[in-house]
């Protein structure tokens, strides 16, 4: 009796799971109420050449473009399984941020957003930078944050190839 309403728990318990997972994103939704994109699946070993991390270059910093046109001048690095320096496609999302010292959350309010695709073959090679093997973007259209000002950068990568990366830098002006 016991064995037979144990085979019996473990098949409600399995269909649970299989009706459960059916059909579903396990609940993510996106910052922006979306689900977020399915991720193409991608064979070994091709995909560990894929991004699998990112990082803001340490040569990113404050910028003037233009008379009145200020911004961030921004290197990101993708980096691949062996943690070596990649190429990425997709889409970039930057958001800069005030600082909040004595703070554990160091963002404060959002100042700007920018957001870069670099699917297409001809806009990725446009941002590549083949001396720091980063990809380098000019945010601009800010007004000039004064020497000294504290702020956050914020890069997100979505690709339909990786999960989302996500970086965060401190920035100070004029350094």
């Amino acid at each position: 009796m016991a064995k037979r309403f144990w085979s019996l728990g473990l098949y409600v318990l399995g269909a649970v799971i299989v009706l459960g997972g059916a059909g579903c994103n396990g609940g993510l939704v996106s910052a922006t109420g979306r689900s977020p994109r399915a991720v193409q699946q991608v064979p070994s070993p091709i995909n560990l050449l894929l991004p699998k991390a990112m990082n803001i270059h340490p040569f990113t910093q404050t910028a003037t473009f233009s008379p009145g046109n200020s911004g961030i001048h921004a290197r990101i690095q993708a980096r691949d399984a062996y943690g070596d320096p990649t190429k990425a496609f997709g889409d970039f999302r930057f958001e800069l941020y005030n600082f909040r010292p004595y703070h554990q959350e160091k963002k404060g309010s959002k100042i700007a957003g920018w957001e870069i695709s670099i699917s297409d073959p001809k806009q990725n090679l446009t941002h590549w930078d083949r001396h720091t093997r980063s990809y380098e973007f000019k945010l601009g259209g800010q007004r000039e944050l004064p020497t000294g000002t504290k702020v956050v950068l914020v890069v997100i990568f979505s690709s339909r190839f990786t999960p989302r990366i996500t970086a965060e830098r401190e920035i100070t002006a004029g350094e």
